[in-house]
């Protein structure tokens, strides 16, 4: 037994404590009935300890293949009730973590005393004052800066101005975890709606078919869309989470952004907590067949990346090596499929390749001249 699954153990006597401190501080204000639902009682269990034992199994041990822990000090930003900041706590040396949720911040308060953790420091802030807030707070670089399923709750604006900002406050070989964040270039919306394509869609589209969702706090969050601009349900749809992809990294941290990845959700820790889907196989297939210079780790469907702050280098990150699984292990009619597919379009390009060649085609384009100039006249 490792250190990490010891102080799982260990923690189990806090859980009442816990509970009911989060039902005294970030569930005062449920609805009581959803409260006492299956999904009400999920959702407790899952910020009083399964987030926290998560983050215990895979998170920490995860982050401590490419950093040292113990000294290390930390920002978290969007700590929520306090699950990952507790399990990080045990073994670094400071925490200081902001959300903007104040009830949230009082039950990681709550957990935190209840816990004997004595090194972790929680703000609650205003959204708009968030950049602002952390540069001035900072007196000196963090060693590990966490954003734990929290870029997907921001306007594009927003995403891009914590990235850089985190990025500028990073030590030199520091490291910046992006982690359990959902990835916007998957075809289902496992985070918010449970429904495909919805997170796609156009702000007023999504609007209005969001009420096929299951889940009803979200119907009722859509409810007389028609009252509301485009801008108010954009900001509606941000907050519940649409997303996040490797577009986000590129604008936030610069081209050079992949050079910095360190660890893309390949690693054992990553794997068993999130096993590789066949929606995230084809995908990487389609990447890899286009030769797209993406990595690997934007293929997942849900992200979990380390940067590290260092000199860029040019040779692929190791993680970037993944070898995924056949996909003959997942389904072997749709290997088949995708096997006559790809006969397809080789196929095609090959035709295409002799007809661009061909004394028709150039023949063709010779007396199509004159009619394409004079298009462009009219369009001037």
């Amino acid at each position: 037994m490792n250190s990490f699954e010891k102080q799982i153990l260990t923690s189990q006597k806090f859980i009442p404590a816990i509970q009911q401190a989060l039902l005294d501080t970030y569930f005062a204000n449920y609805d009581q009935e959803l409260l006492h639902s299956d999904s009400g009682k999920i959702d407790i269990e899952n910020n009083v300890f399964r987030r926290y034992n998560h983050s215990l199994h895979h998170v920490v041990p995860w982050l401590s293949r490419h950093i040292e822990l113990a000294g290390k000090n930390v920002l978290e930003i969007g700590c929520g009730t306090g699950s990952s900041t507790a399990a990080l706590a045990h073994y670094v040396q400071k925490i200081v973590g902001y959300d903007i949720h104040s009830l949230a911040v009082q039950g990681a308060s709550k957990r935190m005393e209840i816990m004997g953790l004595n090194n972790v420091l929680l703000h609650t802030i205003d959204e708009n004052s968030l950049i602002e807030r952390i540069t001035k707070d900072a007196d000196s670089k963090y060693d590990i800066i966490l954003l734990f399923a929290v870029l997907e709750h921001q306007t594009v604006i927003e995403r891009h101005d914590t990235l850089e900002t985190c990025w500028n406050l990073l030590a030199d070989h520091g490291i910046m975890a992006v982690i359990d964040t959902p990835n916007i270039l998957h075809y289902f919306d496992l985070h918010t709606s449970k429904l495909p394509f919805l997170h796609m869609l156009p702000t007023r589209l999504y609007a209005r078919y969001a009420a096929n969702s299951t889940r009803s706090s979200l119907v009722k969050s859509f409810s007389g869309e028609e009252q509301r601009s485009d801008s108010q349900l954009d900001m509606e749809i941000a907050r519940w989470g649409r997303g996040v992809s490797y577009h986000d990294f590129e604008i936030a941290l610069g081209k050079d952004y992949k050079n910095f990845l360190v660890a893309e959700g390949f690693e054992p820790e990553i794997l068993e907590w999130f096993g590789c889907t066949i929606e995230e196989e084809i995908l990487r297939w389609y990447v890899e067949h286009k030769a797209f210079n993406i990595p690997l780790g934007f293929t997942r469907c849900v992200l979990n990346l380390i940067f590290k702050k260092h000199s860029p280098v040019t040779t692929t990150p190791e993680a970037t090596k993944y070898t995924a699984p056949p996909l003959t292990l997942f389904n072997p009619a749709l290997q088949k499929r995708i096997e006559v597919l790809e006969q397809k379009i080789r196929e095609q390009d090959t035709m295409l390749e002799k007809i661009y060649h061909s004394s028709t085609w150039r023949a063709g384009s010779m007396l199509a001249r004159p009619y394409r100039k004079i298009q462009q006249l009219f369009k001037k």
